[in-house]
């Protein structure tokens, strides 16, 4: 007797289909599992026996084997007890088997039949959508992080009875669901509580209309953090795709999320972070840093205190936004899609905009420019520094509301002017694209060229400069670059903070 299921795991960052393959035969009384099995997937077995036998359904004196195939994959996790006691029972002739469609199973069994949720069902259906499944049978506890996916039929089951009764008779148990769907209006942070800092508050909303990156400079207190904090409140809210994208990410990650969160990641890690907690890592590789911050904010604040080889090793997610890594001949491909916001002091004590109050060194200060390297400097579309503003308290200044309401709009004129390309935002266009989308006038091109000489800006810094020209005519209703446009994206690239860093470089 020979019956298989579906089911899946998570690998990566992602999901992956697993085949259950149960053979039941004559011989002494054994239960074994195959298939490079982790502690815990093979401790199945004494689960599904207790299950079952509480199910009224125990397993005779036969030789039972159970194959997970692939068998190249390291099997973690606990959702093969559903389609293992279920490949037993059609074994058993105790349950039907249609062949046709397909179904995934997957749920954690408890000793007295019932199923428990095993927090990963979204990338493991992701992957199997793809792959043409359109069934999916799982935990109750789960249905909530589900409901917004489309296209499948999920089977919600809370005890095995039930995975019997829909095999047998086809009934579904009823899921009610009641939306609490989470937005930004709900966030605390608000721009209404940075007083002052026009130029600041306005570099900010280019970064977000055109997803540019952006670095502060200033010294202790000066608002650098305040104001990059505030960023993801004026951002627009994740589409149902992106929701499910980010949602399986962290799923397949282990960390928590709300069900109803469409807020877009905001991730601030430690400047102590290691390298592979950053990009990812591991025998096993697990998505790091940012790939939790896909499709939203990565904020490094210190910039300057991060490990060198972890500022390095941002190089390539930030260009290609994914990271491709290699473990024993299989890639696991992360994706990295967010907006880099970042801040840092001019020197270590920080007061280097006052030379009578700094007391760094020139060795100091060269030590501390040597962890910002000239190609990753050459990564972020806006660098400005920040000083302190006499606050009035008294004055009124535009709340987050406001600001996200007049970027959202710039965002939908960006987005219908890009939808015959690839692009969704200006600071994604590539460098082979860039003179059809952003074609420059010859006045704008000769005060680029003198710059270019002036400062010895790297071509990817000029194209940098071109995208957030781009974004700025585009916040005006304009269809061409302007020079004034081009003179306002110069301005908010410090060259004279890039070539002083270069310097001690």
């Amino acid at each position: 007797m020979f019956c298989s299921m579906l089911s899946g795991i998570v690998s990566g960052a992602a999901g992956c289909i697993i085949q259950v393959e149960a053979e039941l035969r004559s011989g002494l009384p054994y239960f074994t599992m195959v298939g490079r099995l982790s502690n815990e997937a093979k401790e199945s077995r004494h689960r599904v026996e207790s299950a079952l036998r509480a199910l009224g359904c125990p397993l005779p004196p036969m030789k039972i084997t159970v194959n997970l195939s692939p068998a190249d994959i390291r099997k973690t996790g606990t959702a093969f007890d559903l389609p293992i006691a279920a490949a037993v029972m059609a074994g058993l002739n105790y349950i039907p088997i249609n062949k046709e469609p397909p179904i995934c199973l997957l749920g954690e069994l408890g000793l007295d039949g019932s199923v428990h949720g095993i927090r990963q069902c979204l990338p493991i259906i992701m992957e199997g959508r793809k792959q043409g499944i359109r069934r999916f049978m799982v935990p109750y506890d789960d249905m909530e992080s589900l409901v917004h996916i489309r296209d499948v039929e999920l089977v919600p089951v809370k005890h095995l009875s039930d995975a019997v009764d829909y095999f047998r008779s086809g009934c579904v148990l009823p899921y009610h669901f009641k939306e609490k769907r989470m937005i930004l209006d709900s966030q605390c942070h608000d721009f209404s509580e940075i007083k002052g800092q026009a130029f600041l508050k306005r570099a900010l909303e280019i970064a977000v209309t055109g997803r540019h990156n952006i670095l502060l400079i200033g010294a202790p207190g000066c608002g650098k953090t305040m104001a990059l904090e505030r960023i993801s409140s004026i951002m627009n809210s994740l589409s149902e795709e992106e929701y499910l994208e980010v949602q399986a990410l962290y799923q397949a990650a282990g960390v928590h999320r709300e069900a109803e969160d469409f807020c877009p990641p905001f991730r601030k890690p430690h400047s102590s972070i290691s390298r592979g907690a950053l990009i990812g890592g591991g025998a096993v590789p697990k998505v790091g840093e940012i790939t939790l911050a896909h499709k939203g904010v990565l904020f490094l604040d210190e910039l300057a205190q991060f490990d060198a080889k972890c500022i390095e090793a941002l190089r390539q997610p930030l260009e290609d936004k994914q990271i491709i890594l290699n473990r024993l001949g299989r890639d696991y491909t992360m994706p990295a899609d967010f907006l880099l916001a970042a801040a840092m002091n001019p020197c270590p004590c920080g007061n280097s905009f006052t030379p009578e109050a700094c007391r760094c060194s020139a060795g100091e200060k060269r030590s501390y420019y040597h962890r910002l390297s000239g190609p990753i400097l050459d990564r972020f579309d806006l660098i400005l520094t920040v000083g302190q503003e006499a606050k009035k308290m008294d004055a009124e200044t535009e709340n987050s509301a406001a600001i996200r309401s007049r970027v959202l709009e710039n965002i939908r004129e960006e987005q219908r002017e890009l939808s015959d390309t690839p692009y969704s935002y200006y600071g994604q266009i590539q460098a082979e694209d860039l003179e059809k989308i952003c074609p420059l006038s010859k006045e704008s091109r000769r005060i680029l060229k003198e710059e270019q000489k002036k400062h010895h800006i790297s071509m990817r810094g000029i194209h940098k400069i071109v995208r957030t020209a781009k974004t700025i005519a585009g916040m005006e209703q304009k269809s061409g670059i302007g020079e004034g446009h081009l003179i306002e994206a110069l301005s908010l690239r410090n060259m004279e903070f890039l070539s002083e860093a270069a310097g001690y470089e």
